[in-house]
């Protein structure tokens, strides 16, 4: 059965990209990782987004991790 992914395809590929190994090791990346972002840009808004649905969201983490990386092949081969 396929799941609809709570997630954007930025959130997802942002995801995958930490290489991080549950939902909890990516939330404490994430905050780390928000602290120097300028607060006006693209990349704070996508990073704060994906740290709050993951901390306040039922989320699939392996679920999510897998739909990236399929997207990811299927942009190779178009």
């Amino acid at each position: 059965m396929m799941m609809n992914s709570i997630l954007t395809m930025e959130e997802r590929t942002l995801l995958q990209s930490l290489g991080c190994a549950d939902k909890e090791h990516a939330i404490t990346v994430l905050n780390q990782m928000i602290m120097p972002i300028p607060i006006v840009s693209e990349l704070f808004s996508t990073v704060y987004s994906l740290k709050e649905k993951l901390k306040h969201e039922s989320i699939d983490f392996p679920y999510e991790m897998a739909a990236a990386e399929v997207l990811e092949y299927e942009d190779e081969i178009v």
